[in-house]
């Protein structure tokens, strides 16, 4: 089995993975927090989660970058074109 290192953290893990075990369970904790957070204050932007949270805009960006996370913009939250 071969053996490699985490991107954030240097420990060792599973190569197919994306990163170790303690990394991701962190990573779906940050997730999760951002979510809630959404849930509650449906029109935030990354400044207003980030200061909420204590997670970092480029998180919240990354996030939004890879599809975790959704921006929908007003007028289409509305029905308005």
């Amino acid at each position: 089995m071969m053996i490699d290192t985490c991107f954030k953290c240097g420990s060792k893990m599973n190569p197919n993975e994306y990163s170790c075990h303690v990394c991701g369970q962190n990573e779906l904790e940050d997730y999760r927090m951002i979510r809630n957070y959404l849930r509650s204050n449906p029109n935030s932007n990354a400044m207003q989660i980030a200061n909420a949270t204590g997670i970092s805009v480029s998180k919240i960006m990354r996030y939004i970058k890879n599809g975790s996370l959704t921006v929908v913009d007003d007028k289409s939250r509305d029905g308005r074109r």
